[in-house]
């Protein structure tokens, strides 16, 4: 049997074009916040690779040069000040800084390791004021990438997936909205483009990959 590899996000990306936020639109960027950062280009409603089959990493494009170090080994990455990994290691730091938090008591009574999306939802739940203020940041940060992706490609619509964008919609999307709006280049008709959480949850790589896999079956013959 013929085999189709490609990038997760890719798939998720191509999943919520074809049937989910991103529908009947040609140009769409997928954002997708989990323990990293990974994004999806589509262009002319066709996914772009790049010249090296590597566009769409805007979980590294730096937004602090001198800010926290990334996985990859470099400094202020958007995946370094706005994924999960992020998030849980300002809510760790505070805690030990002598903040109250119920974030580790939850993480106890359920077992987990990892500061998970259902963790960020219950603590965001009770109002817990450092996940409050650590979300706050992230958000913050994700409108300065969402701007920047929209200054360099100008889609008709950014799409946020992920875990957290799933257990949380709309609440984690709104507050990005103002900053990339704010930081816009061309403020023409800013509003047009649509800044939207994902639809489809964990379905949208399944159903990124039959899409993709269909359509080079049937460019091969």
């Amino acid at each position: 049997m013929p085999i189709i590899i490609d990038n997760d996000v890719n798939v998720g990306t191509v999943g919520e074009h074809a049937f989910g936020a991103g529908k009947q639109v040609q140009e769409m960027v997928g954002i997708f916040v989990g323990t990293g950062i990974g994004g999806g280009i589509i262009l002319h409603g066709e996914l772009y690779y790049g010249h090296r089959g590597s566009a769409g990493e805007i979980g590294h494009m730096v937004l602090d040069a001198n800010g926290p170090r990334c996985g990859c080994g470099r400094r202020g990455c958007v995946e370094a000040l706005a994924s999960r990994t992020a998030m849980e290691r300002d809510v760790r730091a505070a805690i030990k800084a002598g903040r109250k938090s119920v974030v580790l008591e939850i993480m106890k009574e359920r077992n987990r390791k990892r500061m998970t999306s259902g963790i960020i939802a219950r603590a965001l739940k009770q109002r817990d004021p450092v996940m409050r203020e650590v979300m706050k940041r992230a958000q913050y940060y994700l409108g300065l990438a969402v701007a920047n992706v929209v200054n360099l490609l100008d889609p008709e619509r950014v799409v946020i997936g992920g875990g957290i964008a799933e257990r949380l919609g709309e609440d984690y999307v709104a507050p990005m909205r103002p900053t990339a709006y704010q930081h816009f280049l061309n403020p023409n008709k800013a509003q047009s483009i649509k800044i939207l959480p994902g639809r489809l949850g964990d379905n949208a790589g399944a159903m990124g990959a039959v899409v993709l896999a269909r359509r080079k079956a049937a460019a091969s013959g």
